[in-house]
């Protein structure tokens, strides 16, 4: 079965020009606005520019965003 994936706030997504994985932060006009694990510059990507993240790139953003000494 084929699973229709679209990016929505608060999930991580991965551009797949860049590679770059962030939190959609926001959608407007067109465009998705994503933030880098651990914070940095926001940037835009068109929506259909974007794919789920894989579990090991999921996986790896959580840990970029977990405060140190907390538990899963």
């Amino acid at each position: 079965m084929a699973y229709d994936w679209a990016p929505t706030t608060g999930v991580y997504a991965v551009d797949k020009a860049t590679g770059r994985i962030g939190e959609v932060r926001r959608l407007f006009e067109g465009s998705a606005y994503l933030v880098p694990p651990g914070g940095g510059a926001e940037w835009a990507v068109r929506p259909d520019r974007l794919r789920e993240p894989t579990a090991e790139e999921h996986e790896r953003a959580r840990v970029w965003t977990r405060p140190v000494g907390s538990r899963p």
